[in-house]
């Protein structure tokens, strides 16, 4: 079997082009980052109507019914049918 020498027996070239590959790519991602913050910026608001979107929203209204909401056996409750034999 033939020696491999291990200085020829490298996958490629040693130097910078990784590191310009690298350098390239995150200025690459910071021009599409960038770009991104300027067309939404250029957005218009959320606002529909005039309306101001608030932080708080409203309580929920209150039912009207004069129901207790208290079921008991001998009651059914109103649009079931009492189904038990």
């Amino acid at each position: 079997m033939a020696e491999l020498r291990t200085d020829k027996a490298r996958q490629g070239r040693t130097g910078r082009p990784v590191l310009y590959v690298l350098i390239a790519g995150l200025a690459l991602c910071l021009v599409v980052f960038i770009g991104l913050q300027f067309y939404n910026a250029s957005q218009p608001d959320q606002n529909i109507n005039g309306v101001e979107a608030s932080d708080t929203t409203a309580a929920p209204a209150t039912p009207t019914s004069t129901q207790t909401g208290v079921v008991s056996p001998s009651a059914p409750v109103s649009g079931t049918t009492n189904s038990a034999n």
